[in-house]
Protein backbone atom coordinates (compact mmCIF):
# COMPACT_ATOMS: atom_id res chain seq x y z
CA UNK A 1 0.00 0.00 0.00
CA UNK A 2 1.39 3.39 -0.77
CA UNK A 3 1.80 6.44 1.57
CA UNK A 4 -1.03 8.12 -0.46
CA UNK A 5 -3.59 5.23 0.65
CA UNK A 6 -3.54 7.22 4.10
CA UNK A 7 -4.31 10.29 2.72
CA UNK A 8 -7.87 12.02 4.04
CA UNK A 9 -9.68 14.77 2.27
CA UNK A 10 -8.41 18.04 3.04
CA UNK A 11 -5.17 17.47 1.62
CA UNK A 12 -4.92 20.02 -1.00
CA UNK A 13 -3.74 23.08 0.47
CA UNK A 14 -0.12 21.84 1.05
CA UNK A 15 -0.17 21.26 -2.63
CA UNK A 16 -1.95 23.97 -3.54
CA UNK A 17 0.74 26.26 -2.16
CA UNK A 18 3.59 24.41 -3.11
CA UNK A 19 2.33 24.41 -6.82
CA UNK A 20 2.19 28.04 -6.23
CA UNK A 21 5.77 28.06 -4.90
CA UNK A 22 7.37 26.41 -7.91
CA UNK A 23 5.74 29.05 -10.04
CA UNK A 24 2.36 28.58 -10.60
CA UNK A 25 0.16 31.76 -10.52
CA UNK A 26 -2.96 29.95 -9.53
CA UNK A 27 -3.58 26.16 -8.43
CA UNK A 28 -6.91 24.08 -7.79
CA UNK A 29 -8.01 20.30 -6.81
CA UNK A 30 -10.79 18.53 -7.84
CA UNK A 31 -12.07 15.15 -7.67
CA UNK A 32 -12.52 12.60 -10.40
CA UNK A 33 -15.65 12.00 -9.52
CA UNK A 34 -16.45 15.61 -9.80
CA UNK A 35 -14.63 15.97 -12.61
CA UNK A 36 -16.53 13.09 -14.87
CA UNK A 37 -19.86 14.75 -14.06
CA UNK A 38 -18.78 18.07 -15.67
CA UNK A 39 -21.13 19.15 -18.58
CA UNK A 40 -18.47 18.88 -21.29
CA UNK A 41 -18.33 14.72 -19.95
CA UNK A 42 -21.99 14.47 -20.66
CA UNK A 43 -21.76 13.52 -23.94
CA UNK A 44 -17.86 11.19 -23.59
CA UNK A 45 -15.92 9.11 -21.61
CA UNK A 46 -12.66 10.46 -21.75
CA UNK A 47 -11.58 11.23 -18.30
CA UNK A 48 -7.61 9.36 -18.25
CA UNK A 49 -7.27 7.10 -15.65
CA UNK A 50 -4.01 6.34 -13.06
CA UNK A 51 -4.95 3.33 -10.81
CA UNK A 52 -5.45 4.94 -7.26
CA UNK A 53 -5.73 8.68 -8.52
CA UNK A 54 -8.88 10.38 -6.78
CA UNK A 55 -8.14 14.33 -7.92
CA UNK A 56 -6.91 16.72 -10.75
CA UNK A 57 -5.07 19.54 -9.79
CA UNK A 58 -5.44 22.45 -12.16
CA UNK A 59 -2.30 24.71 -12.19
CA UNK A 60 -2.57 28.12 -14.28
CA UNK A 61 0.04 30.71 -15.47
CA UNK A 62 -0.78 34.27 -15.88
CA UNK A 63 0.08 35.75 -18.98
CA UNK A 64 0.09 39.31 -19.02
CA UNK A 65 -0.53 41.80 -21.95
CA UNK A 66 3.14 42.31 -22.19
CA UNK A 67 4.53 39.27 -22.71
CA UNK A 68 2.68 38.05 -25.56
CA UNK A 69 5.67 35.68 -26.40
CA UNK A 70 4.54 33.16 -24.02
CA UNK A 71 2.20 32.09 -26.14
CA UNK A 72 3.67 32.30 -29.27
CA UNK A 73 4.01 28.62 -30.85
CA UNK A 74 6.81 27.22 -32.23
CA UNK A 75 7.67 24.06 -33.08
CA UNK A 76 10.33 22.76 -30.37
CA UNK A 77 9.32 20.33 -27.73
CA UNK A 78 6.42 22.18 -25.51
CA UNK A 79 4.91 24.46 -28.07
CA UNK A 80 5.22 28.00 -26.59
CA UNK A 81 7.43 29.60 -23.71
CA UNK A 82 4.07 29.59 -21.71
CA UNK A 83 3.88 26.01 -21.46
CA UNK A 84 7.35 24.75 -21.48
CA UNK A 85 7.69 26.91 -17.98
CA UNK A 86 4.27 24.95 -16.94
CA UNK A 87 5.63 21.55 -18.01
CA UNK A 88 8.53 21.87 -15.61
CA UNK A 89 6.25 23.27 -12.68
CA UNK A 90 4.46 20.20 -13.46
CA UNK A 91 7.45 17.98 -12.89
CA UNK A 92 9.06 19.93 -10.28
CA UNK A 93 5.36 19.38 -8.57
CA UNK A 94 4.91 15.68 -9.81
CA UNK A 95 8.81 14.53 -7.77
CA UNK A 96 7.73 16.86 -4.64
CA UNK A 97 4.85 15.09 -4.22
CA UNK A 98 6.47 11.55 -4.62
CA UNK A 99 9.03 12.74 -2.06
CA UNK A 100 7.62 14.75 0.22
CA UNK A 101 4.00 13.43 0.65
CA UNK A 102 4.55 9.93 -1.11
CA UNK A 103 1.95 11.03 -3.67
CA UNK A 104 2.20 9.25 -7.00
CA UNK A 105 1.02 11.97 -9.45
CA UNK A 106 0.59 12.01 -13.54
CA UNK A 107 1.01 14.89 -15.90
CA UNK A 108 -1.35 15.02 -18.49
CA UNK A 109 -0.63 16.04 -21.74
CA UNK A 110 -2.50 19.59 -22.69
CA UNK A 111 -4.59 18.15 -25.79
CA UNK A 112 -7.84 16.24 -25.20
CA UNK A 113 -7.22 13.88 -27.93
CA UNK A 114 -3.85 12.68 -26.64
CA UNK A 115 -4.85 11.83 -22.65
CA UNK A 116 -6.09 15.38 -21.74
CA UNK A 117 -8.76 17.00 -19.70
CA UNK A 118 -11.68 19.67 -20.31
CA UNK A 119 -9.18 22.08 -18.61
CA UNK A 120 -11.55 25.03 -18.29
CA UNK A 121 -14.57 22.41 -17.14
CA UNK A 122 -11.64 21.31 -14.58
CA UNK A 123 -10.43 24.72 -13.64
CA UNK A 124 -14.16 26.01 -12.98
CA UNK A 125 -14.84 22.78 -10.49
CA UNK A 126 -11.27 23.37 -8.86
CA UNK A 127 -12.43 26.83 -7.91
CA UNK A 128 -10.10 28.71 -9.91
CA UNK A 129 -12.85 30.76 -11.78
CA UNK A 130 -16.02 30.70 -13.74
CA UNK A 131 -16.29 30.64 -17.78
CA UNK A 132 -17.82 34.01 -19.10
CA UNK A 133 -19.52 34.69 -21.82
CA UNK A 134 -16.83 34.83 -24.33
CA UNK A 135 -16.64 31.14 -23.67
CA UNK A 136 -12.88 31.55 -21.61
CA UNK A 137 -11.90 30.87 -18.25
CA UNK A 138 -12.38 34.03 -16.23
CA UNK A 139 -10.47 34.25 -12.89
CA UNK A 140 -10.90 37.11 -9.99
CA UNK A 141 -6.97 37.65 -10.11
CA UNK A 142 -6.44 37.50 -13.60
CA UNK A 143 -9.27 37.78 -15.88
CA UNK A 144 -8.82 35.43 -18.93
CA UNK A 145 -5.31 35.91 -19.00
CA UNK A 146 -3.76 32.71 -18.20
CA UNK A 147 -2.84 29.23 -19.43
CA UNK A 148 -3.84 25.73 -18.15
CA UNK A 149 -2.15 22.55 -17.77
CA UNK A 150 -3.64 19.80 -15.58
CA UNK A 151 -1.92 16.66 -13.91
CA UNK A 152 -4.03 13.13 -11.84
CA UNK A 153 -2.99 12.72 -8.02
CA UNK A 154 -3.02 9.87 -6.05
CA UNK A 155 -5.07 11.69 -3.30
CA UNK A 156 -8.36 12.56 -2.14
CA UNK A 157 -9.63 16.12 -1.56
CA UNK A 158 -12.47 18.13 -0.08
CA UNK A 159 -14.68 19.84 -2.77
CA UNK A 160 -13.59 23.75 -3.21
CA UNK A 161 -14.91 26.71 -2.39
CA UNK A 162 -16.40 28.45 -5.55
CA UNK A 163 -15.79 31.83 -5.93
CA UNK A 164 -18.56 34.54 -5.41
CA UNK A 165 -17.73 35.71 -9.06
CA UNK A 166 -19.75 36.80 -11.94
CA UNK A 167 -18.40 39.54 -13.68
CA UNK A 168 -20.27 38.82 -16.96
CA UNK A 169 -23.53 40.03 -15.34
CA UNK A 170 -22.76 43.66 -15.79
CA UNK A 171 -20.25 43.74 -18.19
CA UNK A 172 -20.49 45.85 -21.42
CA UNK A 173 -19.01 42.85 -22.90
CA UNK A 174 -16.12 44.71 -24.76
CA UNK A 175 -14.60 41.05 -26.15
CA UNK A 176 -17.70 40.75 -28.44
CA UNK A 177 -16.53 43.58 -30.10
CA UNK A 178 -12.93 42.95 -30.40
CA UNK A 179 -13.12 39.44 -32.35
CA UNK A 180 -12.10 40.44 -35.93
CA UNK A 181 -14.56 36.97 -37.05
CA UNK A 182 -17.37 38.39 -35.03
CA UNK A 183 -17.52 34.98 -33.65
CA UNK A 184 -19.93 36.17 -30.98
CA UNK A 185 -22.34 37.75 -34.02
CA UNK A 186 -24.79 34.92 -33.08
CA UNK A 187 -25.30 35.68 -30.08
CA UNK A 188 -23.09 33.45 -28.59
CA UNK A 189 -19.61 32.05 -29.06
CA UNK A 190 -19.28 30.35 -32.54
CA UNK A 191 -16.70 27.85 -32.46
CA UNK A 192 -15.88 27.70 -36.13
CA UNK A 193 -15.51 31.60 -36.43
CA UNK A 194 -12.76 31.44 -34.24
CA UNK A 195 -11.42 28.22 -35.71
CA UNK A 196 -11.07 30.33 -39.02
CA UNK A 197 -8.96 32.86 -37.13
CA UNK A 198 -6.66 30.11 -35.83
CA UNK A 199 -5.87 29.28 -39.51
CA UNK A 200 -5.48 32.45 -40.36
CA UNK A 201 -2.86 33.07 -37.45
CA UNK A 202 -1.15 29.41 -38.83
CA UNK A 203 -0.67 30.99 -42.20
CA UNK A 204 0.89 34.07 -40.98
CA UNK A 205 3.74 32.94 -39.14
CA UNK A 206 6.34 35.29 -37.80
CA UNK A 207 9.78 35.78 -37.45
CA UNK A 208 11.56 36.43 -34.03
CA UNK A 209 15.03 36.16 -32.67
CA UNK A 210 15.97 32.45 -31.21
CA UNK A 211 15.92 31.77 -27.59
CA UNK A 212 19.80 31.34 -26.18
CA UNK A 213 19.61 27.50 -26.99
CA UNK A 214 18.04 28.41 -31.06
CA UNK A 215 20.50 29.58 -33.08
CA UNK A 216 19.39 32.66 -35.44
CA UNK A 217 15.39 33.11 -36.13
CA UNK A 218 12.43 31.21 -34.87
CA UNK A 219 9.02 30.87 -36.98
CA UNK A 220 6.25 31.59 -34.41
CA UNK A 221 2.82 31.23 -34.40
CA UNK A 222 1.35 34.99 -32.22
CA UNK A 223 -2.80 33.42 -31.99
CA UNK A 224 -5.59 36.13 -31.41
CA UNK A 225 -5.94 37.30 -28.26
CA UNK A 226 -8.43 39.63 -28.86
CA UNK A 227 -10.93 38.49 -27.00
CA UNK A 228 -9.11 38.14 -24.00
CA UNK A 229 -7.24 41.22 -24.04
CA UNK A 230 -10.70 42.83 -24.27
CA UNK A 231 -11.79 41.76 -21.31
CA UNK A 232 -11.60 44.16 -18.36
CA UNK A 233 -11.29 41.67 -15.37
CA UNK A 234 -8.45 42.53 -13.01
CA UNK A 235 -6.77 44.15 -15.50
Amino acid sequence: MSASSDQRPGTAAPIIAQAKTLGASLAGMVSITALERAPSYATCDLVPRLPGAGSLLVTALVHRHSQPELDWWDDRKGGTPGNRQMEETAANLAGWLGQELGVKAHILPYHLERGGVFLKDAAVLAGLGIIGKNNLLVTPDYGPRIRLRAMLVEVEVDPPKRPDFDPCARCCMPCTRACPRDAFAPGSYHRPSCAAQMKHDEANEIMVPGAEEVAGQLLCVPYCRACELACPVAR
